[in-house]
């Protein structure tokens, strides 16, 4: 499992490749990684109506780094299974350390 293949270096501080789960029964950011797709999968148990999914996917993915909300934002895949997220202010190594440190 190497996520460090999810996660790209931006200017603004680093994109995130997720790949969604909407309407699990569990809820789990992250739950795994997806080697062929290389993003990280979440289980999210909102449905994907007005927002929620990708609501409930910012504010998790923000507590798991320990940021506030504000700094985290879904570049694409609003409307997908496969979405690329922004995480400002913070570098690539530091997003990958907080992610695995979870995922153990």
């Amino acid at each position: 499992m190497d996520i460090c293949e999810a996660v790209k270096s931006h200017p603004r501080g680093c994109i995130i490749s997720f790949e969604v789960v909407p309407g699990s029964s569990r809820l789990a950011v992250p739950s795994g990684f997806n080697p062929w797709r290389r993003s990280i999968e979440a289980h999210l148990t909102e449905e994907p109506s007005r927002g929620r999914a990708n609501r409930q996917l910012t504010e998790e993915l923000a507590r798991t780094l320990g940021i506030s909300e504000l700094m985290v934002a879904v570049l694409s895949g609003q409307r997908s299974a496969r979405k690329l997220l922004l995480v400002k202010g913070m570098t690539k190594d530091e997003a990958v350390f907080a992610l695995t440190q979870k995922m153990k």
